[in-house]
Protein backbone atom coordinates (compact mmCIF):
# COMPACT_ATOMS: atom_id res chain seq x y z
CA UNK A 1 0.00 0.00 0.00
CA UNK A 2 1.07 3.84 -0.45
CA UNK A 3 0.34 5.57 2.72
CA UNK A 4 0.93 9.16 3.68
CA UNK A 5 1.22 10.08 7.40
CA UNK A 6 0.56 13.57 8.70
CA UNK A 7 2.11 14.43 11.32
CA UNK A 8 2.14 18.27 13.50
CA UNK A 9 5.97 17.44 14.88
CA UNK A 10 8.24 15.73 13.25
CA UNK A 11 8.88 11.84 14.05
CA UNK A 12 12.86 12.86 13.99
CA UNK A 13 14.58 13.30 15.92
CA UNK A 14 12.27 11.04 18.11
CA UNK A 15 12.67 13.47 21.39
CA UNK A 16 9.63 12.45 22.94
CA UNK A 17 6.87 9.63 23.05
CA UNK A 18 4.85 10.68 20.51
CA UNK A 19 7.66 11.29 18.17
CA UNK A 20 8.67 7.52 18.76
CA UNK A 21 5.36 6.84 18.48
CA UNK A 22 5.29 7.92 15.15
CA UNK A 23 8.82 7.37 14.31
CA UNK A 24 8.45 3.67 15.21
CA UNK A 25 5.12 2.79 13.16
CA UNK A 26 6.17 4.51 10.01
CA UNK A 27 9.75 2.58 10.23
CA UNK A 28 7.49 -1.15 10.62
CA UNK A 29 4.81 -0.16 8.13
CA UNK A 30 7.66 0.46 5.66
CA UNK A 31 9.32 -2.89 6.99
CA UNK A 32 5.73 -4.35 6.28
CA UNK A 33 5.86 -3.84 2.88
CA UNK A 34 4.56 -0.28 2.14
CA UNK A 35 5.24 3.06 0.91
CA UNK A 36 5.56 5.61 3.38
CA UNK A 37 5.24 9.57 3.22
CA UNK A 38 5.77 11.46 5.64
CA UNK A 39 4.68 15.00 5.57
CA UNK A 40 5.43 16.97 9.15
CA UNK A 41 5.27 20.44 9.98
CA UNK A 42 8.40 21.44 11.48
CA UNK A 43 8.48 24.28 14.51
CA UNK A 44 10.62 26.01 16.68
CA UNK A 45 9.56 24.04 19.60
CA UNK A 46 10.02 20.56 17.61
CA UNK A 47 12.77 21.41 14.37
CA UNK A 48 13.32 18.92 11.93
CA UNK A 49 15.45 19.05 8.45
CA UNK A 50 16.28 16.63 6.00
CA UNK A 51 19.78 17.01 6.69
CA UNK A 52 19.54 15.36 10.20
CA UNK A 53 17.75 12.31 9.55
CA UNK A 54 19.84 9.59 9.13
CA UNK A 55 20.46 7.72 5.29
CA UNK A 56 19.30 4.22 6.74
CA UNK A 57 15.63 5.68 7.76
CA UNK A 58 15.12 7.81 4.74
CA UNK A 59 15.53 5.06 2.75
CA UNK A 60 12.69 3.54 4.31
CA UNK A 61 10.49 6.78 4.46
CA UNK A 62 9.93 9.80 2.09
CA UNK A 63 10.14 13.02 3.96
CA UNK A 64 8.72 16.57 3.31
CA UNK A 65 8.68 18.80 5.43
CA UNK A 66 6.92 22.17 6.54
CA UNK A 67 9.01 24.73 8.44
CA UNK A 68 6.66 27.16 10.48
CA UNK A 69 6.35 29.41 13.21
CA UNK A 70 4.36 28.06 16.00
CA UNK A 71 3.65 31.18 18.60
CA UNK A 72 1.87 30.75 22.09
CA UNK A 73 1.16 33.94 24.38
CA UNK A 74 -1.21 34.96 26.59
CA UNK A 75 -2.78 37.25 23.93
CA UNK A 76 -3.25 34.53 21.53
CA UNK A 77 -4.81 32.49 24.38
CA UNK A 78 -7.11 35.23 24.97
CA UNK A 79 -8.55 35.70 21.19
CA UNK A 80 -9.05 32.10 20.70
CA UNK A 81 -10.87 32.21 24.07
CA UNK A 82 -12.83 34.70 22.45
CA UNK A 83 -13.29 34.32 19.07
CA UNK A 84 -12.37 30.59 17.92
CA UNK A 85 -14.50 27.83 18.86
CA UNK A 86 -11.30 25.37 18.03
CA UNK A 87 -9.05 24.39 21.33
CA UNK A 88 -5.80 26.48 21.30
CA UNK A 89 -3.16 23.54 21.02
CA UNK A 90 -4.74 22.59 18.03
CA UNK A 91 -5.91 25.68 16.20
CA UNK A 92 -1.51 27.14 16.49
CA UNK A 93 -1.08 24.26 14.27
CA UNK A 94 -2.97 25.77 11.07
CA UNK A 95 -0.58 26.38 7.97
CA UNK A 96 -0.93 27.78 4.67
CA UNK A 97 1.84 26.57 3.44
CA UNK A 98 1.17 22.78 5.04
CA UNK A 99 -1.97 23.13 3.45
CA UNK A 100 -0.69 23.47 -0.13
CA UNK A 101 1.91 21.29 0.57
CA UNK A 102 -1.02 18.54 1.35
CA UNK A 103 -3.32 19.36 -1.10
CA UNK A 104 -0.10 18.60 -3.74
CA UNK A 105 -0.06 15.29 -2.01
CA UNK A 106 -2.82 14.64 -2.68
CA UNK A 107 -3.43 15.58 -5.82
CA UNK A 108 0.53 13.81 -7.78
CA UNK A 109 0.62 10.73 -5.22
CA UNK A 110 -1.88 7.28 -5.73
CA UNK A 111 -1.98 6.83 -2.29
CA UNK A 112 -4.92 4.32 -0.67
CA UNK A 113 -4.55 5.27 3.17
CA UNK A 114 -4.03 8.94 4.54
CA UNK A 115 -2.94 8.17 8.15
CA UNK A 116 -3.35 11.43 10.94
CA UNK A 117 -1.14 11.08 13.99
CA UNK A 118 -3.52 12.04 17.06
CA UNK A 119 -5.88 14.92 17.10
CA UNK A 120 -3.93 18.35 16.57
CA UNK A 121 -3.96 18.23 12.66
CA UNK A 122 -7.97 17.74 13.01
CA UNK A 123 -8.04 21.11 11.07
CA UNK A 124 -7.07 19.56 8.16
CA UNK A 125 -9.62 16.60 7.95
CA UNK A 126 -11.92 18.75 5.10
CA UNK A 127 -9.32 19.25 3.13
CA UNK A 128 -8.15 15.80 3.17
CA UNK A 129 -11.97 14.67 2.35
CA UNK A 130 -11.73 17.09 -0.76
CA UNK A 131 -8.85 16.41 -2.12
CA UNK A 132 -8.72 12.60 -1.31
CA UNK A 133 -11.17 9.26 -1.90
CA UNK A 134 -9.22 6.68 0.13
CA UNK A 135 -9.44 5.68 3.22
CA UNK A 136 -8.61 8.09 6.21
CA UNK A 137 -7.67 6.95 8.90
CA UNK A 138 -6.74 8.44 13.03
CA UNK A 139 -3.84 7.24 15.18
CA UNK A 140 -4.88 8.88 18.33
CA UNK A 141 -2.42 8.36 20.76
CA UNK A 142 -4.41 9.46 23.77
CA UNK A 143 -8.11 10.52 24.51
CA UNK A 144 -6.88 14.33 24.73
CA UNK A 145 -9.52 15.63 26.41
CA UNK A 146 -9.27 13.14 29.21
CA UNK A 147 -5.69 14.36 30.33
CA UNK A 148 -6.78 18.14 30.42
CA UNK A 149 -9.59 17.02 32.57
CA UNK A 150 -7.42 15.38 34.97
CA UNK A 151 -4.97 18.25 35.26
CA UNK A 152 -7.88 20.89 35.81
CA UNK A 153 -8.95 18.90 38.88
CA UNK A 154 -5.22 18.61 40.34
CA UNK A 155 -5.09 22.32 39.31
CA UNK A 156 -4.91 24.86 42.52
CA UNK A 157 -4.72 28.11 40.61
CA UNK A 158 -8.36 29.35 39.67
CA UNK A 159 -7.75 31.22 36.19
CA UNK A 160 -6.06 27.78 35.20
CA UNK A 161 -8.49 25.41 36.14
CA UNK A 162 -11.55 27.31 34.86
CA UNK A 163 -9.12 27.53 31.62
CA UNK A 164 -8.55 23.77 31.44
CA UNK A 165 -11.68 22.71 32.13
CA UNK A 166 -12.89 25.25 29.13
CA UNK A 167 -10.00 23.36 26.64
CA UNK A 168 -10.93 19.99 27.83
CA UNK A 169 -14.52 20.51 26.41
CA UNK A 170 -13.75 21.88 23.19
CA UNK A 171 -11.46 18.96 22.90
CA UNK A 172 -14.01 16.53 23.98
CA UNK A 173 -16.58 18.01 21.66
CA UNK A 174 -14.39 17.63 18.52
CA UNK A 175 -13.19 13.79 19.95
CA UNK A 176 -16.82 13.06 19.80
CA UNK A 177 -17.25 14.05 16.40
CA UNK A 178 -14.17 11.76 15.03
CA UNK A 179 -16.51 9.37 13.42
CA UNK A 180 -18.07 11.88 11.01
CA UNK A 181 -14.59 12.78 9.89
CA UNK A 182 -12.63 9.65 9.36
CA UNK A 183 -12.77 5.86 8.33
CA UNK A 184 -10.84 4.19 10.87
CA UNK A 185 -9.84 4.81 13.84
CA UNK A 186 -6.36 3.02 15.10
CA UNK A 187 -5.69 3.83 19.19
CA UNK A 188 -2.29 2.93 21.39
CA UNK A 189 -4.70 1.73 24.46
CA UNK A 190 -7.43 -0.74 24.23
CA UNK A 191 -8.88 1.50 26.52
CA UNK A 192 -8.55 4.44 24.64
CA UNK A 193 -10.59 2.70 21.79
CA UNK A 194 -13.52 1.52 24.58
CA UNK A 195 -13.62 5.41 25.01
CA UNK A 196 -14.23 6.53 21.78
CA UNK A 197 -16.53 3.65 20.27
CA UNK A 198 -18.67 4.16 23.61
CA UNK A 199 -19.09 7.77 22.75
CA UNK A 200 -20.08 7.54 19.07
CA UNK A 201 -17.61 5.92 16.91
CA UNK A 202 -19.04 3.65 14.31
CA UNK A 203 -16.09 2.77 11.74
CA UNK A 204 -13.79 0.47 11.77
CA UNK A 205 -11.39 0.61 14.80
CA UNK A 206 -8.33 -1.27 15.96
CA UNK A 207 -6.02 -0.88 18.92
CA UNK A 208 -2.06 -1.32 18.07
CA UNK A 209 0.35 -0.37 20.80
CA UNK A 210 3.37 1.48 20.16
CA UNK A 211 6.18 -0.78 19.01
CA UNK A 212 9.77 -1.07 19.34
CA UNK A 213 12.79 -2.76 17.45
CA UNK A 214 14.75 -4.84 19.72
CA UNK A 215 17.46 -5.35 17.88
CA UNK A 216 18.12 -1.60 17.82
CA UNK A 217 18.40 -0.95 21.41
CA UNK A 218 21.90 -0.84 22.35
CA UNK A 219 23.87 0.99 24.81
CA UNK A 220 27.50 1.01 25.70
CA UNK A 221 26.91 4.03 27.95
CA UNK A 222 28.91 3.44 31.68
CA UNK A 223 26.22 2.62 34.55
CA UNK A 224 26.21 5.50 37.25
CA UNK A 225 26.77 4.60 40.87
CA UNK A 226 24.09 2.35 42.44
CA UNK A 227 21.91 3.11 44.22
CA UNK A 228 20.37 5.70 41.61
CA UNK A 229 17.17 5.89 40.14
CA UNK A 230 15.89 8.19 36.78
CA UNK A 231 13.18 9.95 35.13
CA UNK A 232 12.74 10.79 31.53
CA UNK A 233 9.99 13.15 30.13
CA UNK A 234 9.29 15.82 28.31
CA UNK A 235 9.31 18.68 30.41
CA UNK A 236 7.41 21.34 28.52
CA UNK A 237 4.35 18.84 28.87
CA UNK A 238 2.34 19.62 32.32
CA UNK A 239 1.36 16.41 32.75
CA UNK A 240 5.19 15.50 33.09
CA UNK A 241 5.87 18.23 34.80
CA UNK A 242 2.84 17.26 37.82
CA UNK A 243 3.90 14.10 38.22
CA UNK A 244 7.52 15.07 38.67
CA UNK A 245 6.90 17.49 40.92
CA UNK A 246 4.68 15.28 43.22
CA UNK A 247 7.53 13.18 43.27
CA UNK A 248 9.69 15.93 44.44
CA UNK A 249 7.83 17.23 47.01
CA UNK A 250 6.16 13.95 48.77
CA UNK A 251 8.24 10.73 47.82
CA UNK A 252 12.27 11.77 47.18
CA UNK A 253 11.94 12.95 51.15
CA UNK A 254 10.75 9.63 52.36
CA UNK A 255 13.18 8.11 50.06
CA UNK A 256 16.78 10.28 50.98
CA UNK A 257 15.36 9.37 54.44
CA UNK A 258 16.17 6.01 54.43
CA UNK A 259 18.45 5.94 51.90
CA UNK A 260 20.80 8.52 52.49
CA UNK A 261 23.13 8.60 49.73
CA UNK A 262 20.64 7.61 46.73
CA UNK A 263 20.91 10.04 43.22
CA UNK A 264 18.63 10.89 41.34
CA UNK A 265 18.82 11.34 37.44
CA UNK A 266 16.53 13.50 35.16
CA UNK A 267 16.41 14.13 31.64
CA UNK A 268 13.87 16.10 29.51
CA UNK A 269 13.65 18.89 27.35
CA UNK A 270 12.71 22.67 27.96
CA UNK A 271 12.07 22.43 31.24
CA UNK A 272 10.88 25.69 32.77
CA UNK A 273 13.28 27.97 33.56
CA UNK A 274 12.26 28.01 37.69
CA UNK A 275 11.28 24.17 37.84
CA UNK A 276 15.37 23.81 35.94
CA UNK A 277 16.95 25.74 39.08
CA UNK A 278 15.07 23.73 41.37
CA UNK A 279 16.44 20.46 39.46
CA UNK A 280 19.97 21.79 39.78
CA UNK A 281 19.86 23.04 42.63
CA UNK A 282 18.18 19.98 45.12
CA UNK A 283 20.51 17.49 46.88
CA UNK A 284 21.68 14.30 45.13
CA UNK A 285 19.49 14.95 41.79
CA UNK A 286 21.67 14.86 38.64
CA UNK A 287 19.57 17.31 36.07
CA UNK A 288 20.60 16.20 32.48
CA UNK A 289 18.31 18.20 30.22
CA UNK A 290 17.84 16.98 26.64
CA UNK A 291 19.77 13.93 26.25
CA UNK A 292 21.36 12.88 22.64
CA UNK A 293 19.84 9.44 23.29
CA UNK A 294 16.86 7.73 25.61
CA UNK A 295 17.79 4.65 25.82
CA UNK A 296 21.41 5.61 26.66
CA UNK A 297 20.62 7.46 29.40
CA UNK A 298 17.96 4.73 31.21
CA UNK A 299 20.49 1.96 30.26
CA UNK A 300 22.85 3.93 33.17
CA UNK A 301 20.36 3.95 36.10
CA UNK A 302 18.70 0.21 37.21
CA UNK A 303 15.84 1.82 38.16
CA UNK A 304 13.21 3.86 36.47
CA UNK A 305 10.70 6.05 37.83
CA UNK A 306 7.17 7.04 36.09
CA UNK A 307 4.99 9.09 38.77
CA UNK A 308 2.51 10.54 36.38
CA UNK A 309 -0.90 11.51 38.19
CA UNK A 310 -2.86 12.74 34.89
CA UNK A 311 -2.93 11.86 31.20
CA UNK A 312 -3.87 9.16 28.22
CA UNK A 313 -2.69 6.61 25.91
CA UNK A 314 0.72 4.55 26.22
CA UNK A 315 3.36 5.83 28.32
CA UNK A 316 5.85 4.89 25.65
CA UNK A 317 8.97 5.53 27.57
CA UNK A 318 7.86 2.82 29.73
CA UNK A 319 7.75 0.21 26.90
CA UNK A 320 11.03 1.44 26.29
CA UNK A 321 12.12 0.90 29.95
CA UNK A 322 11.02 -2.74 29.47
CA UNK A 323 12.75 -3.37 26.48
CA UNK A 324 16.23 -1.96 28.41
CA UNK A 325 15.35 -4.54 31.24
CA UNK A 326 14.55 -1.69 33.40
CA UNK A 327 13.28 -1.72 37.31
CA UNK A 328 10.41 -0.16 36.96
CA UNK A 329 8.08 1.98 39.36
CA UNK A 330 5.18 3.74 38.16
CA UNK A 331 1.52 4.93 39.12
CA UNK A 332 -1.03 3.00 38.13
CA UNK A 333 -2.47 6.10 35.38
CA UNK A 334 1.23 5.57 33.91
CA UNK A 335 0.52 2.04 33.00
CA UNK A 336 -3.06 2.29 31.96
CA UNK A 337 -3.25 0.40 28.56
CA UNK A 338 -0.45 -1.99 29.34
CA UNK A 339 -1.48 -5.13 30.68
CA UNK A 340 1.24 -5.80 33.06
CA UNK A 341 0.84 -7.17 36.87
CA UNK A 342 1.83 -5.57 39.99
CA UNK A 343 5.36 -7.35 41.11
CA UNK A 344 5.66 -9.44 38.16
CA UNK A 345 6.52 -7.24 35.36
CA UNK A 346 6.67 -3.59 37.43
CA UNK A 347 5.91 -1.93 40.71
CA UNK A 348 2.81 0.24 40.99
CA UNK A 349 2.20 3.00 43.38
CA UNK A 350 -0.44 5.90 43.78
CA UNK A 351 0.38 7.02 47.06
CA UNK A 352 3.50 8.97 48.39
CA UNK A 353 4.79 6.01 50.68
CA UNK A 354 3.68 3.51 48.73
CA UNK A 355 6.17 4.52 45.97
CA UNK A 356 8.93 5.51 48.11
CA UNK A 357 8.75 1.88 49.73
CA UNK A 358 8.45 0.15 46.03
CA UNK A 359 11.70 2.51 45.47
CA UNK A 360 13.33 1.14 48.84
CA UNK A 361 12.34 -2.18 47.98
CA UNK A 362 14.22 -2.79 44.91
CA UNK A 363 17.37 -0.81 45.64
CA UNK A 364 17.11 -2.88 49.20
CA UNK A 365 17.02 -6.47 47.29
CA UNK A 366 18.35 -5.73 43.91
CA UNK A 367 18.01 -9.57 42.69
CA UNK A 368 13.92 -8.64 43.06
CA UNK A 369 14.47 -5.51 41.14
CA UNK A 370 16.68 -7.53 38.37
CA UNK A 371 13.39 -10.63 38.23
CA UNK A 372 10.85 -7.47 37.58
CA UNK A 373 13.19 -6.27 34.61
CA UNK A 374 13.68 -9.57 33.45
CA UNK A 375 10.29 -10.17 33.19
CA UNK A 376 9.58 -7.12 31.59
CA UNK A 377 12.06 -8.01 28.61
CA UNK A 378 10.03 -11.13 27.79
CA UNK A 379 6.79 -9.12 28.40
CA UNK A 380 8.09 -5.99 25.86
CA UNK A 381 9.63 -8.55 23.12
CA UNK A 382 5.99 -10.54 23.49
CA UNK A 383 3.68 -7.96 22.89
CA UNK A 384 5.22 -4.65 21.32
CA UNK A 385 7.64 -5.68 18.01
CA UNK A 386 7.43 -2.86 15.82
CA UNK A 387 7.15 -4.98 13.00
CA UNK A 388 4.90 -7.03 13.82
CA UNK A 389 2.78 -4.57 14.86
CA UNK A 390 2.74 -2.58 11.87
CA UNK A 391 1.81 -5.83 9.74
CA UNK A 392 -1.07 -6.08 11.98
CA UNK A 393 -1.99 -2.30 11.13
CA UNK A 394 -1.30 -3.11 7.46
CA UNK A 395 -3.63 -6.52 7.41
CA UNK A 396 -6.60 -4.11 8.99
CA UNK A 397 -6.40 -1.12 6.30
CA UNK A 398 -6.26 -4.22 3.61
CA UNK A 399 -9.38 -5.89 5.09
CA UNK A 400 -11.13 -2.03 4.96
CA UNK A 401 -10.44 -1.58 1.44
CA UNK A 402 -11.43 -4.59 -0.17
Amino acid sequence: MNILVISHKPPYPPVDGGTLATLNMCIGLAKAGNRVTVLTLSSQKHPSSLDIIPDHIQNLINFEIVHTTIKTNIPGYIRNFLFSKRPYNIERYISLSFKRLLIKNLKNQDYQVVQIEGLYLYPYLKTIRRHFKGLISIRTHNVEHQIWDKIEKNENSKPRQLYFKFLAKRLARIEHKLSKMVDALVSITEPDRQWFINNGFTKPSITIPVGYFTDDITSDADPVDFPSICYIGALDWLPNIEGLKWFLDWVWPIIQAEIPGIEFHIAGRNAPEDFAERLMIERNIIFHGQVASASAFLSRCPIMIVPLLSGSGLRIKIIEGMHLNRTIIATSIAVKGIDVKHKEHLLIADKPEEFAHAVCSVINDPSFGKQLGKNALEYAKSNFDAVKLAHELTNFYEKILQ
